[in-house]
């Protein structure tokens, strides 16, 4: 279980909104996740994907797509989220593909099981570094 806390600056994802269930993205939540995800890819969009979970009470809004800097880079339809700047647990993997996300949602639930992380359920983040690597940002009281 290897992370380390960092701080970051508040940015602005824009994408395709997907509401969640609860907090987390559950399995009935993950064929819808993956069909959104499937529809933004088939734009070609040549930036790096980035998925943001922004809590709301008991439950959570997904935005899958691009980080931007102004309203201007949105593209027209898209929804736009602000995350927000703060404490997060970051954690990178480095894998297989098709493990990535699993592995690094794995390790998240690890670390909060051992108490080494409380998080707040603020903010979640997915950052798509290359094809075989990822980062989760989990936001922490």
């Amino acid at each position: 279980m290897d992370f380390e806390i960092v701080s970051i600056p508040g940015s602005l994802v824009g994408g395709l909104t997907v509401p969640l269930a609860g907090r987390e993205v559950t399995a009935r939540d993950l064929d819808l996740v993956n069909f959104t995800w499937d529809r933004y890819l088939a734009r070609e969009k040549p930036v790096p994907r980035i998925a943001a979970y922004i809590g709301q009470d008991d439950h959570a809004v997904a935005v899958l797509g691009y980080e931007l800097e102004g309203l201007d880079q949105l593209d027209t339809g898209d929804v736009l989220t602000r995350v927000p700047a703060g404490r997060y647990a970051k954690f990178v993997v480095s894998d297989k593909p098709y493990d990535l996300l699993r592995t690094a949602w794995a390790q998240v639930a690890k670390a909060e099981a051992a108490g080494t992380i409380t998080r707040s359920h603020v903010a979640e983040i997915e950052r798509y570094t290359g094809p075989t690597s990822v980062e989760v940002y989990v936001s922490l009281d």
